[in-house]
């Protein structure tokens, strides 16, 4: 058992698939509302901690939105949800001995890899959002080694709320043309491991019951660029006939990412006995629903 669990950020897609999965299992737990925990509060999820002592804490809380922590305006939000948080949540746990999963980013790479990134290969992220996870990680570990924190990619599944995932994106675009035809052209990289949020939840679930600590990858097996991910999605729609996916060149001017992010995933085999299923396997049960 793991509970009584506290999740933070429940309302987002991976703390969804998280909740959901507890609640499948008969597990208590508490994903509080902004209103009755406000994370930009620094302090508040300390005190909800101490307060309540729960068994666990689950932390899928984050700024996520790529392109807008390098807005200088969001730099203190980036900072603080990503790395200080964080650190909140291991400093408030380690002395209680209360379980801790915190959720990081294949983003912490460069992309210069050619075979996937092992959980100890160095890290050197490209953009803010990369260098504020890799903050928050480092400081749970430093703060208590016991933690356990997962890196995931690409995340997709359903009741994300405010901006599609990626995939998501591929099918309102291709679902939304009326036409007998349309073309939807897409960058062609990067190479990364799409993960299905509700195929996540139950290992890291697992992970945690079994008091796993460090890093461990946490993703869908396999490897595919975004073009070729578009391609599936809209096969996996039936729209291959009507819809077709071409690539297009990068934009002159764009945002630093890892073009190859593949997350090696023998630690969570070694750990666990089993991987995650195959990202196309994972692909046809979410858009095939």
């Amino acid at each position: 058992m793991i509970g009584p669990a506290l999740v933070l950020g429940g309302t987002g897609l991976l703390g969804k698939a998280l909740t959901a999965e507890l609640a499948r299992r008969g597990e208590a737990f508490t994903a509080p509302t902004r209103d009755e925990l406000d994370l930009s509060v620094a302090g508040g999820a300390r005190a909800w901690i101490e307060r309540v002592r729960p068994a666990a804490v689950l932390n899928a809380s984050g700024f996520t939105n790529v392109p807008a922590c390098e807005l200088e305006d969001n730099r203190a939000a980036v900072e603080h949800l990503n790395a200080a948080l964080p650190a909140e949540l291991a400093s408030a746990c380690a002395p209680l001995g209360t379980r801790l999963l915190h959720v990081s980013t294949d983003y912490v790479f460069d992309g210069d890899s050619t075979r996937p990134y092992r959980e100890d290969d160095e890290v050197a992220p490209l953009q803010e959002y990369g260098r504020s996870k890799l903050r928050g990680e480092s400081a749970v570990l430093a703060a208590y080694p016991q933690a356990l924190v997962i890196r995931v990619s690409t995340l997709y599944g359903p009741g994300r709320p405010g901006r599609d995932a990626y995939v998501d994106a591929i099918l309102r675009q291709a679902r939304g043309e009326h036409e007998e035809s349309t073309v939807l052209a897409v960058v062609e990289k990067p190479v990364s491991s799409p993960t299905y949020a509700p195929d996540v939840a139950p290992a890291a679930l697992d992970l945690l019951e079994r008091r796993a600590s460090g890093i461990v990858h946490v993703v869908n097996e396999g490897a595919v660029s975004r073009l070729e991910l578009a391609r599936a999605t809209v096969a996996c729609a039936g729209l291959g006939g009507r819809v077709r996916v071409l690539s297009k060149p990068e934009p002159a001017v764009s945002l630093a990412r890892p073009a190859y992010s593949v997350l090696g995933t023998d630690k969570l085999a070694r750990l666990l006995g089993r991987r995650l299923p195959d990202w196309k396997d994972a692909l046809r049960r979410y858009v095939g629903a």
